[in-house]
């Protein structure tokens, strides 16, 4: 499987999970369109980049750090999943 094909699959099962724990309809059952930060408040975001990051290990034997609010206009990585996966592949 390709590299972001994996990340997309782990974002999307992280956002199901959140979207269990928080009552998140739209996460749900969740597609490349579907928006994550305009849906999340502080605390949901950085319990999903945790999850993300836990389960990118698991995977990927690697180490990575999804929330970087050093980084300007952080938030833009997570403005839906594309967005998030392509970020995370970067990492």
């Amino acid at each position: 499987m390709e590299v972001k094909n994996k990340i997309e699959r782990i974002v999307v099962e992280c956002l199901i999970i959140l979207a269990e724990e928080e009552k998140i309809k739209s996460f749900e059952k969740p597609t490349s369109d579907t928006k994550i930060a305009s849906q999340v408040d502080s605390m949901s975001l950085v319990a999903l980049s945790v999850d993300i990051e836990e389960k990118y290990e698991e995977v990927f034997d690697k180490e990575i750090k999804v929330l970087n609010e050093s980084e300007a206009n952080f938030l833009l990585n997570f403005e839906n999943v594309t967005s998030l996966v392509e970020y995370i592949s970067k990492l």
